[in-house]
């Protein structure tokens, strides 16, 4: 077979995460692989395979899970071997192009026995009485998900999980509130696990961060959102809809959210009324104090079917600090003291919600 006749293996990506370490293969479409499995290794074989010079050195990597990762060719065959520190669950799938991604991939998960990742709790759990504020916060995006980029180059997912440490730090040093990440590093988390992570943690409320973007490099200001199922007819909220809820860009774990069981049960959950009234006072204390320190987009709470929102029983907040499209706030939201007061002025509204909520006129 000539060189021509050959299947490209593109590029090799890698991400780590507490649970599981992702591998990312961009490859061309219909390339016939298959991968075998032992107690210390994995292997990734692929027929009449050539690896590209250029990326070559992309394949070796290490991490908690991988001790080392070699190349062998066998015949017309080469072979990805991941040696392992232990056993592991392994799981894999394809994805095609899209937007972002040029090339179809062939993603590998290799995640922790007592990984939580296809895990869900049960939405009794949330019905019981809870005292002690556990606060979710969320960084959009990660990993193979870049979200939104800045016109000088700056990565959405970047900046969301500064503007979160920033925040989740902030709120530890209140003793009487406790915040935890979704995410700490640079890694994908599906949609749906956001919510079996909020949980677990017994969270009493979910702030998810993001960063605005769209084609005009003029747009500024923050907007909050809260859940709407019905969604929301303005343009930016539909884009908004669209490039949030997109869960077989990067998934592959979780099912579509119609056919989530667990999802249906969150969604006629009979507290959720209460969810969505406590959300709006939420999103209005955040909203004013965001208006302290820079420009809105919107002045008043916005609304959106965002998957990430239907936490049961609690209030949630989706908080787009600004737009990363507009080269101005692009420097805002990337300088360290700027994501400081954001986050700051996320939890003085944090703050006066609780105030209002637990000392009404």
């Amino acid at each position: 077979m000539g060189a021509e006749d050959k299947t490209t293996l593109y590029d090799f990506r890698y991400w780590t995460a507490p649970d599981h370490t992702r591998i990312v293969i961009d490859t061309e479409e219909d390339t016939l692989f298959s991968i075998s499995e032992d107690s210390n290794y994995i292997i990734l074989s692929v027929d009449d395979a050539e690896v590209l010079s250029e990326t070559f050195s992309h394949i070796f990597f290490e991490d908690k899970r991988i001790k080392k990762t070699l190349i062998k060719r066998d015949r017309e065959t080469i072979k990805l071997i991941f040696h392992t520190n232990k056993d592991y669950i392994v799981k894999h799938f394809t994805l095609p192009p899209n937007a972002k991604y040029r090339y179809h991939r062939l993603v590998i998960d290799v995640i922790d026995l007592e990984s939580d990742v296809l895990e869900t709790v049960d939405p009794i759990e949330q019905e019981l009485p809870i005292k002690k504020k556990v606060i979710l916060v969320d960084a959009g995006h990660g990993g193979e998900d870049y979200g939104a980029i800045g016109k000088n180059n700056s990565r959405e997912k970047d900046v969301n999980l500064a503007i979160a440490k920033k925040l989740v730090a902030t709120i530890n040093q209140n003793p009487d509130l406790t915040a935890v990440l979704t995410r700490s590093g640079d890694y994908y988390i599906p949609l749906t696990k956001r919510i079996t992570i909020a949980q677990r943690e017994k969270a009493t409320m979910f702030i998810s961060i993001h960063a605005d973007s769209v084609e005009s490099t003029s747009a500024e200001g923050a907007s909050i959102y809260t859940l709407s199922e019905k969604g929301n007819n303005s343009k930016l909220a539909k884009q908004l809809e669209q490039s949030q809820n997109s869960v077989d860009q990067f998934g592959g774990v979780e099912m579509v959210i119609d056919s989530d069981q667990f999802l249906k049960n969150i969604l006629t959950d009979f507290s959720r009324k209460d969810r969505d009234i406590q959300s709006q006072q939420l999103a209005n204390e955040i909203l004013n104090q965001l208006k302290k320190i820079g420009p809105v987009h919107k002045k008043e709470p916005q609304t959106a079917n965002f998957v990430v929102l239907k936490t049961p029983a609690i209030p949630s907040v989706l908080v787009e600090t600004a737009f990363i499209s507009n080269p101005t706030q692009e420097k805002r939201l990337t300088n360290s003291k700027q994501q400081q007061k954001i986050a700051n002025s996320i939890y003085q509204g944090i703050i006066d919600y609780y105030h209002k909520i637990e000392n009404p006129l």
